[in-house]
């Protein structure tokens, strides 16, 4: 059993939830005191997934699959590993972070689930033929929102 799909799952929602201001910002708290690497390294210690956190921003991997579409904004976070993808995205607001799952239907993905708790918090899966992706929106306390993006291959 492939332990990468749990990990960057789990690091999706948290990332989701900790990132969108429902609670204190994790990269604020581990970066008080610790060098960027150190950081980077931990959680690829503890996830097994490498990750690219710089303070000011990370880029999608170059393996990114370019037939999903992405929401334009601040790249937070960004892993890849073993065919899995996951990114946190800062947008302006939350219409526009919602604008992600009309980009995937228009796309040519189908809507698999839905689950909404409200105040633009709300998470949905979508499949083609190939990925299975799902994104959860959450609006922040300045008014931006958050992206998090978690891709599988559909045949995972």
């Amino acid at each position: 059993m492939r332990r990468t799909v749990p990990a960057i799952a789990a690091l999706s929602i948290g990332l989701a939830l900790t990132l969108s201001g429902c609670f204190a910002n994790p990269l604020d708290q581990l970066t008080e005191g610790l060098v960027e690497g150190g950081v980077e390294q931990i959680i690829e210690d503890q996830t097994g997934v490498g990750v690219d956190i710089d303070g000011t921003g990370a880029s999608l991997p170059d393996s990114w699959p370019a037939e999903v579409p992405t929401v334009e904004g601040q790249v937070i976070l960004a892993a890849a590993a073993d065919g899995t993808f996951s990114a946190a995205i800062t947008v302006s607001n939350i219409a526009a972070a919602q604008e992600a799952f009309t980009l995937l239907t228009d796309g040519g993905f189908t809507e698999s689930s839905s689950f909404e708790l409200g105040d633009g918090v709300s998470s949905k899966t979508f499949d083609n033929a190939t990925y299975s992706v799902t994104v959860i929106t959450g609006l922040n306390d300045d008014g931006t929102a958050i992206v998090q993006y978690a891709i599988v291959s559909a045949s995972q």
